[in-house]
């Protein structure tokens, strides 16, 4: 019975040390699964380690009504030097047939979407990540949610 449980023990240890390794993760809900030009989601990322890639990853929850192929959000950056950048992004969230990526389940599809892989953060300090809806609309309904993910990878800077 002990080598069983020190079994089990060593088994869950392996399998959590395989996972994403999240410096940051955040999540937010709409109410009435909308999402409005106020609604900007504001994130604040400590990174200490700069000799590491990472991953940005946005994740989608939304309706399969959802009336849209894609998303497009505009994502600013302020680094920990001030300086800012913004882009605008498209985040596809149907093939041209109209079929869901990611998974869906009843009233609701779920999709995480890299939008920056193997990302160098030059500098250690605070980033701050604000994401707004950029759609043509300034209510985008069938947005039932939204998550921001910073993924520390194995793979180091090359110098």
């Amino acid at each position: 019975m002990k080598y069983v449980f020190v079994l089990c023990f060593a088994l869950a240890f392996l399998l959590s040390a395989c996972g994403p390794n999240y410096v940051y993760k955040d999540q937010t809900t709409f109410e009435n699964d909308t999402w409005t030009y106020q609604a900007i989601q504001q994130h604040q990322v400590e990174i200490k380690d700069t000799s590491h890639l990472y991953n940005l990853i946005i994740g989608v929850k939304h309706s399969p009504e959802y009336a849209f192929q894609n998303l497009y959000v505009k994502i600013k950056t302020v680094f920990p030097n001030q300086e800012k950048r913004e882009q605008v992004v498209s985040l596809n969230l149907a093939d041209g047939s109209g079929a869901w990526y990611g998974k869906c389940s009843g009233k609701t599809c779920r999709l995480e979407i890299p939008i920056q892989q193997n990302a160098i953060f030059e500098q250690a300090g605070t980033y701050q990540f604000s994401i707004e809806q950029y759609m043509r609309t300034e209510k985008v309904e069938g947005v039932k949610g939204l998550s921001f993910k910073v993924e520390k990878t194995a793979s180091k800077v090359q110098k």
